[in-house]
């Protein structure tokens, strides 16, 4: 059954394109009940274990991953009615990983402002650009050698109810102690038992077959909306989650057998950060990217279930993408580097389905965005056959 929440009155406030001339101070709606529900994925003493499972027999456990998507099946059609903004438009702006402020430790963005320390609204702004371009700060983040991706973009690797590995598409996004991944909220919390979250959970952006480029991260803590992580809400469908600092696998003599990890830093330091927006205007142009799928380019439109109680879907043509994939408004292909406003959960009809991405995920990437992660302490441990032994 699909709770009932006594929220803000919701309004048909519109945005345009946002930039990071035009944000300003924008809070989100007070609700009767606690919005995010957060559960720990790895301590810094389970992360060896976790990376032994991954990285062991050179990687075989990677290499079986399969696709994983939800068993539910969506039956979404385009409606009139549906999902619409519940506040003010907002936004956090995206950040490369070259940004020389962050390189001098200040931490703040070319406006003199530290990113995501606070939130951010947008306010409506003309377009001016080719549709998949924005003004931003920096433009150094470079691409993937996957389907010429950000370097943003990546897998996310799980261990499922069903005891074998999965995948999903998974997000870099900006946030101050530049850690968090964005996916779909199923490949987060299994919907398949009673809402626990994946075993094993990891994040490799740039994901290449037998090969890390930009390191691998355990995940931490993981946050979702309660009415997803209690009712299995699809309008609510969506995670974040603060991810342990990398590790860089190295060279070895004796692969299979011993793993070598060298310290990889933050996250975003390494790879940057997609931007967030939400309580955006329906109709956008938006682009897909998603692991191993090629990019897709539309304008989003309402979508509903009521067979499953999905109420506040967005949907865009396209026949194939993956769960998790992000939905990016004002992209700029010269910096790879745009404003997250929707996370993929399914296909229906022709169409790749999100949810609505309202004043209510902005409180979840709130309580997400706190969490901060410090370095994997070296030393070497041992998992069964597996010696890792971390520089």
């Amino acid at each position: 059954m699909k709770r009932v929440v006594l929220a803000a009155t919701r309004t048909a406030a519109a945005a345009g394109v946002l930039c990071a001339a035009t944000l300003v101070t924008s809070g989100a709606p007070a609700h009767a009940y606690d919005i995010a529900a957060t559960r720990p994925l790895a301590t810094e003493a389970q992360v060896p274990s976790v990376l032994a499972y991954w990285l062991g027999g050179d990687g075989r456990a990677l290499a079986a991953a399969t696709p994983y998507a939800l068993r539910l099946k969506v039956s979404a059609r385009q409606t009139e009615r549906g999902a619409a903004p519940d506040g003010k438009p907002g936004g956090v702006r995206p950040a490369d990983s070259g940004s020389a402020q962050e390189k001098a430790g200040q931490g703040k963005t070319a406006a003199g402002k530290t990113p995501g320390a606070k939130p951010d609204g947008g306010k409506p702004a003309q377009d001016t650009t080719d549709p998949d371009r924005t003004a931003q700060d920096g433009n150094r983040t470079a691409a993937s050698k996957n389907v010429n991706l950000p370097r943003t973009t990546g897998r996310v690797f799980f261990v499922g109810s069903d005891d074998k590995p999965h995948w999903c598409s998974g997000t870099s996004v900006q946030g101050p102690h530049r850690n968090l991944v964005a996916t779909a909220g199923h490949c987060v919390f299994d919907t398949e038992t009673d809402g626990t979250p994946m075993r094993k959970w990891i994040f490799i952006p740039g994901y290449q077959p037998g090969a890390a480029p930009f390191g691998v991260y355990a995940g931490k803590q993981a946050f979702t909306h309660h009415d997803f992580a209690t009712y299995r809400d699809l309008d609510r469908d969506y995670a974040f989650v603060a991810v342990h600092n990398g590790l860089a696998p190295q060279p070895s003599r004796a692969p299979g057998r011993v793993i070598k990890l060298a310290d990889g830093g933050r996250l975003g330091d390494g790879v940057g950060g997609q931007g967030l927006a939400y309580n955006q205007e329906i109709g956008r142009r938006t682009v897909i990217l998603g692991h191993s799928a090629p990019p897709v380019r539309g304008a989003t439109f309402r979508l509903q279930d009521p067979s499953i109680h999905a109420n506040a879907l967005l949907g865009l043509k396209s026949s194939r993408t993956t769960d998790g994939s992000s939905w990016l408004i004002g992209y700029r292909k010269t910096g790879r580097l745009g404003y997250l406003n929707g996370v993929a959960i399914a296909t229906s009809g022709g169409a790749a389905v999100s949810p609505y991405f309202d004043s209510e995920l902005f409180s979840v990437y709130v309580a997400a965005r706190k969490v901060r992660s410090d370095a994997v302490p070296g030393g070497v441990f041992r998992d069964g056959a597996n010696e890792i032994n971390i520089l």
